[in-house]
């Protein structure tokens, strides 16, 4: 039995609200019975308790990018660094690795209890199931039987500093491993599964393939430097969606006003809003919604123009810019100031269009599981994504196979987080909507699950 999960985002703490502990403790209940109910074998269901399960945590699980502490330092401080630091440089590569550690170890603390949850899956604490009968019956009471389980980590594009080959970053791999009992070898995290050959085989034997989906978006991820460098959504990240809320918390906090620290606390929430380019127009409709006097309004966003500003003109953005006439730098600079270009209206519009610029018209990465080697050559049936944190069950093809039918499918993950999303109502005049989201993926082998192949799990909360 396979288990994915993806997108989890586990911050310190210091940029927006994370998903609870006792989402995990839910977690490992369902997976407790989903093991049980894998156990019942072929089409006559006759049981036989299941000896292993396999969790993939496909990415952007612990988030170190979101984090107000890449800002602790000014340019010129012994320990200033940020995630484009040059790597090959020794003592750039250093103060990144400390700044990393730091963060890292920020993380392990904020989530302790809910990280335990999984330690203690692959440790002192498995799953445990009913012995068999010679018969094929669950045995009630007695002893029980442990599942073993592997956790295996592939990286994503937040996450990504656990692939960097340099010996600095194998002690903070090693932190990961034992907060969360990876399976993971020592050496780089997998960001491409044919990088970790205990992964790729049990792809294989769940016929499988699945990745975090950052090499399909051009905002996260550098196609020419590839997962071991940093990529423009970093910097928007780091010097833009980090900085903006502490910074309007410095400004425009402790007056007492309960609408406006209301929205000084939804402003951390803006990294949750999707699609992420509608940054400016969310944060207008909730000081609207919130009836933010003019003057205040006004003040939030110059502050934000201000961050913005530094964010897009930093070396490592300009370095970017092409000569194209509307690069994704310049896509970035037209979407992310307020009103410095375009109305909002016409931001909302120009979204629409980037989608079908970038993406084909919407956010699915559904598309581009078709090129996909394991696709083409029908090695695998079930093609998994993350990264763009909607859930997603989409048929590829069907057809014969060796006499068989033969079905290929696209999942998406989903995420654990709350999200803010815009309405699809009147596009260009963008509403939002808050909601949290739980998902996870369960994939069979053999003639577990009485012969199933998939079966996968998403919930939603209110507020």
């Amino acid at each position: 039995m396979l288990v994915i999960i993806s997108d989890l985002h586990l911050t310190d703490g210091t940029t927006g609200k994370t998903v609870a502990a006792d989402a995990f403790e839910r977690f490992r209940g369902r997976l407790q019975e989903l093991a049980y109910h894998a156990s019942f074998r072929g089409g006559m269901g006759s049981y036989k308790p299941l000896e292993q399960l396999d969790l993939v945590l496909l990415g952007d699980v612990l988030d170190v990018v979101r984090s107000t502490k890449w800002s602790d330092e000014q340019p010129g401080d012994p320990n200033y660094a940020r995630p484009w630091n040059d790597l090959e440089d020794d003592e750039e590569r250093a103060r990144l690795a400390r700044k990393v550690d730091q963060i890292t170890d920020a993380i392990l603390v904020e989530n302790q209890d809910a990280l335990k949850q999984l330690q203690r899956l692959a440790s002192d604490k498995p799953l445990k199931l009913p012995q068999a009968t010679a018969s094929g019956f669950p045995v009630k009471g007695g002893d029980r039987q442990p599942v073993k389980t592997y956790i295996h980590y592939l990286a994503g594009n937040h996450d990504w500093f656990w692939v960097i080959d340099k010996p600095e970053f194998e002690p903070i791999r090693q932190k990961v491993v034992a907060a969360l009992g990876l399976a993971n070898l020592p050496g780089p995290f997998a960001h491409d599964p044919a990088d970790s050959d205990m992964l790729s085989t049990t792809y294989a034997q769940h016929k499988v393939f699945a990745r975090h989906g950052d090499i399909y978006d051009p905002f996260n991820y550098d196609e020419e430097k590839g997962r071991s460098a940093a990529s423009l959504g970093d910097a928007i990240v780091v010097d833009l969606m980090n900085r903006f809320p502490h910074e309007a918390q410095l400004r425009l906090g402790g007056s007492g006003d309960k609408n406006l620290e209301a929205l000084l606390d939804g402003l951390a929430e803006l990294s949750n809003v999707r699609p992420s380019l509608l940054v400016p127009v969310w944060i207008q409709g909730l000081t609207k919604s919130l009836n933010i006097p003019k003057e205040t309004a006004n003040e939030v966003k110059r502050i934000w123009n201000e961050i913005a500003d530094k964010a897009l003109d930093s070396p490592f953005v300009r370095a970017q810019d092409s000569w194209s006439p509307f690069d994704t730098v310049d896509l970035l600079e037209t979407t992310l100031r307020f009103t410095r270009v375009l109305s909002f209206h016409s931001i909302a519009e120009l979204v629409t269009w980037i989608q079908d610029r970038l993406w084909g018209g919407d956010s699915s990465f559904a598309k581009f599981s078709l090129e996909e080697d394991a696709f083409l050559n029908q090695t695998a049936k079930y093609f998994i994504y993350g990264h763009t944190h909607h859930y997603e069950t989409v048929p590829l093809y069907t057809g014969m196979k060796d006499d068989e039918l033969f079905e290929q499918w696209y999942f998406n993950s989903g995420t654990w987080h709350p999200l803010h999303e815009a309405t699809i109502i009147k596009p260009t005049e963008r509403t939002f909507v808050e909601h949290k989201v739980l998902t996870f993926l369960t994939f069979y082998k053999e003639d577990e699950r009485k012969g199933r192949a998939y079966e996968t799990w998403t919930g939603t909360l209110d507020r």
